[in-house]
């Protein structure tokens, strides 16, 4: 295999799925696969049926079987696909949390391998941070550990043969200063703007780090986002320093599986590299130095490749370390794709080299080769494959490429999404995910309203509010009178609704703050607020409670009609309200 294509099955570009997306455009999307020669696609968006569709036609199009990634945090992050509430609420179902974690776990790969996805980005292994906590699985770094290690379990109970599992995102990228979050007031850092994560390494290695160094058994990747650590360099972000990964993670952790550097697209990587005189693509080169062995969403791929084939060339960049990132991901598709296994060899014969019977982790299983595959190919039979070029449908190559295991069509994919054991999982996910209520005596004094804020007019396409929807239906049945308002709702009908308001239930559905103005009005109805319930933001959520130290407060990770439930059963106990809410409107999940 030339150094060109050993470095192109380095690469994972993104793709979206949608029919007639230009993100790439499926000709440019079809020479990367067949004439560079990359190693993988992250389908970022579209619906299931439509990333079927694209898997199985761009399988078709690659002499080497492809990686199929797909961000996993709730669930695949596909239209159609399950969506889950925030799996922060899974830390809070005492025993039953490991449980509903490797329920979570098998529904996601369950799909998954319906689709054509192999490899899942997920799960979170940092605890809950600074930072974004809708990805976060626990605030405790060993309860954090337990349920990853629950989410793994069922993804390899649902898919037997192999499925890729990620611990995300290292070294802490929700613990890292200076994220672009509002809601935090974080100050950017110097120039170029960098996320810093200014903790000591003895107290990383203790805490932040401790689910990551256990996961290394389990899982068959990590992700590296790029945020410095000081103690180690002020300006470079850890995936881009020469070594660190490979010592960090292969020589003190013992992790035999792919490293995986992400972030490659963010803005201020390139403001960065052009500050100390460096092009963009040479991040690439540098990602390698530092150790990792997949580069996800390279800018420019075929920019990438030329600058890391230069600096093989030039000597800055070893050879033999790009071999051995070579045999990893091949390995990992040995195991995805064990009836490739006999053809994988012989194409990088390092494989069949390797006893990785004595390779510890994921990357060590069994070997997968089916001993009726075990055939040869002259080296004419294998020059398409190393080239790029066309397979015919009588070659033997063809023919062996024909023993992948077929992928479901629609039909399959929607019985799955069918399957009884979603539901209760989304209930128990979503109770988890509801703290706090006190029950309000009933019946509602006159002139009492339920006042709901959105961040978004009703109709947008997150709003997702309908008369149905438990946190409307429940307070109104009761004599609770409705009132639904946004950012672009006119003050004077807010005035005179709230200024002759009996009691007030307040809830916001709420990712950015609340418009002073609404503060204002908490804080003037102060009384006559009888309960508050937020759905969303947590952190934003405690700085409000802080402030206002309301008796009666409830907090929701989720605004799915589940947690309305749940929210609405802790005001209302007195009511029956029904364990599964009314259908709602389809989630995008995108």
């Amino acid at each position: 295999m030339s150094l060109a294509r050993q470095v192109a099955q380095l690469l994972v570009v993104p793709v979206s799925a949608r029919l007639g997306s230009q993100s790439p455009p499926r000709e440019i999307l079809k020479r990367l696969i067949q004439e560079v020669g990359i190693g993988g696609l992250w389908i970022t968006e579209g619906h299931v049926a439509e990333a079927l569709l694209l898997i199985e036609e761009a399988q078709s199009w690659a002499a080497l079987p492809l990686l199929v990634a797909a961000e996993a945090s709730r669930g695949l992050a596909l239209q159609g696909a399950t969506s889950f509430p925030h799996p922060l609420g899974l830390s809070r179902l005492g025993s039953e949390a490991e449980r509903w974690a490797e329920q979570w776990g098998r529904i996601t790969a369950r799909e998954a391998a319906a689709i054509g996805i192999n490899w899942l980005l997920g799960p979170v292994a940092e605890p809950l941070g600074q930072g974004p906590a809708e990805l976060a699985l626990a605030e405790e770094p060993q309860l954090a550990l337990q349920l990853a290690r629950a989410f793994v379990r069922g993804c390899e109970q649902a898919v037997p043969e192999g499925i890729l599992t990620t611990a995300r995102a290292f070294p802490g990228q929700g613990w890292a200063e200076g994220r672009a979050n509002p809601l935090l007031l974080l100050k950017p850092t110097a120039d170029p703007w960098c996320p810093r994560l200014s903790l000591s390494l003895d107290k990383l290695q203790a805490g932040l780090w401790l689910p990551f160094r256990s996961l290394v058994e389990q899982v068959g990747a990590i992700s590296v986002a790029p945020v410095v650590l000081p103690e180690w360099d002020e300006r470079w972000p850890i995936s881009f320093l020469p070594g660190r990964l490979t010592q960090l993670l292969r020589q003190e952790w013992g992790f035999s599986g792919l490293i995986v550097a992400e972030g490659l697209d963010q803005g201020f990587l390139d403001e960065l590299a052009v500050g100390v005189g460096s092009s963009p693509h040479l991040l690439a080169v540098r990602a390698l130095q530092a150790g990792a062995d997949l580069l996800l969403a390279p800018p420019d791929p075929v920019a990438a490749v030329t600058a890391i084939v230069e600096a093989v060339r030039q000597g800055s960049l070893d050879a033999q370390a790009i071999a051995q990132s070579v045999t990893r991901v091949l390995r990992a598709k040995q195991r995805l794709f064990p009836s490739a296994s006999a053809l994988l060899k012989q194409v990088w014969p390092a494989l069949a080299e390797t006893d990785f019977s004595l390779v510890p982790g994921w990357m060590g299983a069994k070997d997968p080769t089916d001993p009726a595959l075990c055939r040869g190919f002259s080296d004419e039979q294998l020059k398409p494959l190393l080239l790029g070029d066309p397979l015919a449908k009588d070659s033997p190559l063809a023919k062996l490429f024909g023993t992948r295991p077929p992928l479901p069509r629609v039909a399959r994919l929607g019985s799955l999404l069918a399957e009884q054991d979603i539901a209760p999982c989304q209930a128990a996910m979503a109770r988890g995910g509801v703290t706090g209520g006190q029950a309000l005596p009933l019946p509602a004094p006159p002139g009492s309203w339920n006042w709901i804020w959105q961040d978004l007019a009703p109709g947008a396409e997150t709003a997702g509010l309908s008369a149905a929807s438990p946190a409307l239906s429940i307070p109104a049945g009761l004599g609770f009178s409705p009132l639904l308002s946004h950012p672009l709702t006119p003050l004077s009908l807010l005035e005179t609704a709230l200024g002759s308001a009996g009691q007030l239930i307040f809830q916001a559905f709420v990712e950015e703050p609340l418009p002073n103005y609404v503060l204002d009005w908490l804080q003037q109805q102060r009384e006559r607020v009888a309960a508050v319930v937020v759905y969303g933001n947590l952190s934003f959520y405690r700085r409000l409670q802080a402030h206002f130290q309301w008796a009666n407060a409830i907090h929701s990770l989720n605004p799915d009609p589940w947690a309305q439930a749940e929210a609405m059963q802790r005001l209302f106990p007195h009511r029956l309200i029904p364990e599964k809410p009314e259908p709602q409107p389809a989630s995008t999940n995108n």
